[in-house]
């Protein structure tokens, strides 16, 4: 997985707690700011097609690449009413970002 070594949230091996001794070495050697960012509904507009664009650079299977455009379109069921996703991804879901499936390249 290609993870930008400053990010720490929700990453395997990665804690709060390591991110504020990253802040403090930041400090030390000299930044005076520290920014702590939360994309707020960032998950909810993700673009079908630039997503399917980047993971077919990972994942050359094409049947991989047809099942995930499905979950992606599968839509939601919110109080009982059907609603179609026409962008976006599913949270809390079956994939994680932690897995590094087999057929990853």
């Amino acid at each position: 997985m290609n993870f930008s070594r400053q990010s720490y949230g929700f990453r395997l091996g990665k804690r709060a707690h390591d991110a504020v001794k990253q802040a403090q070495s930041y400090i030390q050697e000299g930044f005076r700011w520290v920014v702590d960012m939360d994309l707020a509904k960032f998950f909810d507009r993700v673009n079908h097609d630039m997503l399917m664009a980047r993971v077919a650079r990972k994942v050359a299977d094409k049947r991989v690449l047809k099942l995930i455009r499905a979950y992606l379109n599968a839509g939601v069921l919110a109080n009982g009413v059907f609603e179609k996703t026409g962008e976006g991804t599913p949270q809390g879901g079956l994939c994680k970002a932690s897995h590094k499936p087999p057929y990853a390249k």
